[in-house]
């Protein structure tokens, strides 16, 4: 689950993100990459647990121990940045 889903669309879609998809949308993927961490560490995506870039870094090296690849563990890292950036924006 991923606490203020909606904002957190809101808030990539008005830093750019998705703009210039013809096919696929970014926000979705990003949703997605976010989900695939609550699924893999069970659990919840939420301002409490990602607050800073070190927790960004922990859980990308726990996904990296899990053996999620680099591709996807950089790109679930991008996705997982949005979400902090979120929160300290919005100072949830």
């Amino acid at each position: 689950m991923i606490q203020y889903q909606n904002m957190y669309l809101d808030h990539i879609a008005s830093v750019g993100v998705g703009k210039n998809d013809k096919v696929a949308s970014s926000q979705k993927s990003y949703v997605a990459y976010l989900n695939r961490v609550s699924k893999e560490l069970a659990v919840d995506i939420t301002p409490t647990l990602l607050r800073t870039e070190s927790e960004v870094e922990r859980i990308a090296a726990k996904l990296r121990r899990l053996k999620v690849n680099d591709r996807s563990v950089n790109n679930i890292a991008v996705a997982m940045r949005h979400y902090v950036d979120m929160v300290v924006t919005k100072d949830l």
